[in-house]
């Protein structure tokens, strides 16, 4: 994979002084009809476009977005983000509420996997996250994250993506960090301050205020494996299908995954019985050794989201493909939402 190709489609081609977003915009807004609420900005040179499919509701309203460095980029998105929207529309009005805890093995859609790599070895492997969690996660460099070779790297150059850069907030020019090595923690990001952790040099991910700056991932990219989506179904045989990600986050050592849906997979076929808006909430370490397979289909989220950490607010992209969790625990989002709020400290 080289390091300044990323993945996705080529950007439109515009003219001069075209707003090749807003005719795209006009396009989508026909084709989902009056529920779209459309928010378009453009702020520090990155275009940014979110949609959703009827008032704010999390884990119940179809929602999408893009951003990206490149207007033209964000244009050439909307067609395929308005597939996603209509596809979980349809899927929303088939939907039930999950009753109770199940568990099973798993296939993480890309959006979904995406998420947990960002959780799980992006934030994990900044220096000053290493520091203070490592000895809670049971786990150092070097040491084996997953059961499948899954390679991982942070990309701060790439662009036109969400959350790049040319240089970081301590001025330093940022370079390309593989996390993740087969499966074996490999490396970490570091600033100026914890560049002791990355042989005396800054890795260029310092990011924040003067006096404030802290390593931060950027744009997440997943090596993608041998095997094909219908492969890694098979393999699930009964489980589930984890669809479109509305949130990702960690407490501690902890990550939640939250999902829009998720579907029933019975003799490695999806099923009609689809279910949600669901969550898994599990130690990172644990859930990380579940991943036993890497699918070929990846995808592309640079997304309009801002990754908030001490309250210091970045962009981030996601270029993953499918994996597979050998097993996983699958609960109603509520009740998960209800289990971090007991977590955590009171403000």
């Amino acid at each position: 994979m080289a390091d300044e190709e990323p993945h996705g489609p080529p950007a439109a081609l515009a003219g001069p002084g075209e707003d090749v977003v807003g005719a795209a915009l006009a396009r989508a807004r026909t084709r989902l009809g009056p529920a779209a609420h459309v928010d378009r900005d453009e702020h520090d040179g990155l275009c940014r476009v979110r949609i959703r499919l009827g008032p704010a509701r999390h884990g119940h309203t179809p929602q999408w977005g893009v951003a990206a460095h490149d207007s033209a980029y964000v244009a050439a998105e909307l067609d395929g983000g308005v597939a996603r929207l209509l596809d979980d529309r349809a899927l929303l009005a088939r939907r039930r509420p999950l009753s109770g805890p199940l568990s099973g093995p798993a296939l993480l859609t890309p959006p979904m996997a995406g998420i947990l790599v960002h959780e799980c070895f992006g934030h994990t492997s900044e220096a000053d996250n290493y520091l203070a969690q490592r000895q809670a996660l049971g786990r150092s460099l070097g040491d084996a994250w997953t059961r499948a070779p899954l390679t991982v790297r942070d990309r701060p150059t790439a662009r036109p993506y969400a959350g790049s850069y040319l240089r970081d907030d301590e001025d330093t020019a940022p370079r390309t960090v593989t996390l993740v090595r087969d499966g074996r923690w490999s490396a970490l990001l570091t600033s100026r301050e914890t560049r002791a952790l990355s042989a005396g040099s800054s890795t260029g991910h310092g990011r924040g205020a003067r006096g404030a700056v802290v390593p931060r991932c950027s744009v997440l990219d997943v090596e993608p494996g041998p095997h094909a989506q219908a492969e890694l179904l098979e393999r699930v045989g009964d489980g589930w299908l984890f669809g479109t990600a509305v949130g990702g986050f960690s407490v501690r050592e902890h990550l939640i995954l939250e999902a829009l849906w998720a579907r029933r997979v019975r003799d490695g076929r999806p099923t009609d019985d689809i279910v949600g808006p669901v969550a898994v909430c599990a130690p990172k370490a644990a859930l990380a050794r579940q991943i036993t397979a890497v699918g070929s289909d990846v995808r592309v989220h640079s997304s309009p989201y801002a990754c908030v950490k001490d309250g210091h607010e970045v962009g981030s992209t996601l270029i993953s493909p499918s994996l597979l969790l050998a097993r996983c625990v699958v609960r109603p989002l509520e009740q998960v939402r209800r289990l971090v709020r007991r977590a955590r400290p009171p403000a």
